[in-house]
């Protein structure tokens, strides 16, 4: 019988691992290494923020108390105030920057996604903000005036479990822009899953000619023609008696994407809520056509994937890894207090970008790291980690991280942050490890 793997404590060192970024010759490198920096480094006020964070409580006097409560030294409000400087967003953006480029090895080999060298999933989240920041950070167009709302576009690796890019921008800078931005680090069997948010048909061109795979879903209005005949597809009417399609298409209107098309029916309740979402979320003026609604009785893909390697229920559970992503999005705006409750009086530019850059390294350094760890070890005991349990589990503990003074064991993790047993049903995240090779 195989002995499992149960280790004693995990070999995890905060700040031996932001060390190895060299934080203080980036910082003298920038130019933040002055006397002003003497009762405070920038790792000291980068660690005094992550407490803040788990407590929730952001004021200057609030973060040097816990910087006083890291180093032993005394440090005022006032003088963390004077340090929200443009040079400090930089270093912790070129933090960010190095600590992404870090190697690591799988953790997850599901099945699926044998075939393919790295997988990558693309997707953003946003963040309210006042709307004093409507000239940074712009938000929707809207009625009542001017609104302010930061999106943070991320892109993490499937296999190892890490941010492999992230970037803080506007609600108004949209998905599509960003969507090309991937394509300069693709390698050859690389696999990009998206949502219809990245669709750009040029975008798909430029991976394909990567020798690199996409999956995404079909944008409505998109046009479709038959591979052979070169003529207009009329979807609706080939899917009136079918429960699934799968067959080579060209899109767009210049026929320049050749690739695979799935489409696989819908449950009606499924169908009947996303029509009931579509009308309740609709511009006023504008309605949606009958085809529309139709065509939200079907999910729709495409892929350059050929069905030697996906099957279509194989192109189904891969878009399903899309959830991966947004649990971790989900743990961070949620267990780890993940909003800007900053005093109005009080925010500014800078401020708010500390805070989400801060954050961002809080996954990136904490909560991502302590995961792999944490999964790799269970996996030999068929324990799958839920990340969401984990950062409440982090941010409730978050001194013993920081103090580098782990006293939490497997055991501990295992008990408290794992899937529980579902009898009837396996969720997404679940799913993959159990059909990891």
């Amino acid at each position: 019988m195989q002995k499992k793997h149960t280790p004693r404590n995990f070999d995890f060192k905060l700040r031996k691992k932001i060390g190895h970024l060299k934080p203080h010759f980036l910082a003298k490198k920038i130019g933040l290494s002055t006397r002003l920096y003497r009762k405070c480094n920038v790792v000291d006020l980068l660690l005094g923020h992550w407490k803040l964070i788990s407590l929730g409580q952001y004021s200057y006097d609030n973060w040097a108390t816990q910087i006083s409560s890291i180093t032993g030294r005394l440090i005022s409000g006032q003088a963390i105030c004077k340090r929200m400087t443009n040079q400090t967003i930089t270093f912790l953006q070129e933090l960010l920057n190095k600590s992404m480029l870090q190697k690591y090895d799988n953790i997850l080999k599901p099945r699926l996604f044998a075939s393919f060298n790295e997988v990558y999933i693309q997707d953003a989240t946003h963040f309210s903000l006042p709307r004093s920041l409507a000239q940074y950070f712009p938000g929707s167009f809207s009625k009542y005036g001017k609104s302010a709302t930061a999106k943070v576009q991320a892109t993490v690796s499937l296999k190892k479990g890490v941010f492999r890019d992230i970037k803080l921008f506007s609600f108004r800078d949209n998905d599509q822009k960003d969507s090309s931005r991937i394509i300069a680090s693709l390698q050859t069997n690389d696999l990009v899953i998206r949502d219809l948010g990245y669709f750009v048909l040029a975008s798909f061109i430029k991976i394909k000619a990567k020798n690199a795979f996409f999956l995404s879903r079909l944008r409505y209005g998109v046009n479709v023609y038959d591979i052979k005949k070169g003529t207009k597809l009329d979807l609706m009417k080939i899917l009136q008696k079918k429960q699934t399609l799968d067959l080579d298409v060209f899109l767009g209107k210049q026929k320049n994407l050749k690739c695979r098309l799935v489409v696989v029916k819908l449950p009606d309740n499924v169908a009947n809520e996303r029509r009931r979402k579509a009308k309740s979320n609709r511009n006023k003026s504008a309605n949606h056509s009958k085809e529309y609604y139709l065509q939200l009785g079907y999910s729709m893909y495409i892929t350059n994937v050929s069905s030697d390697i996906w099957t279509i229920d194989d192109v189904i559970e891969s878009y399903k890894a899309r959830w991966y992503i947004e649990i971790v999005f989900k743990a961070w705006k949620s267990h780890l207090k993940m909003k800007v409750i900053i005093p109005k009086a009080h925010i500014n530019k800078q401020r708010v970008e500390f805070y989400l850059y801060s954050s961002l390294l809080f996954v990136n350094l904490i909560v991502m790291p302590v995961f792999r760890l944490a999964q790799k070890a269970g996996s030999s005991n068929n324990a799958f980690i839920s990340i969401l349990k984990l950062a409440a589990y982090i941010n409730q503990n978050i001194n013993l991280f920081i103090s580098n003074q782990i006293a939490t064991t497997f055991e501990s993790i295992n008990y408290f942050c794992t899937y529980e047993t579902r009898r009837s049903r396996t969720n997404a995240i679940e799913s993959m490890y159990s059909n990891s090779c």
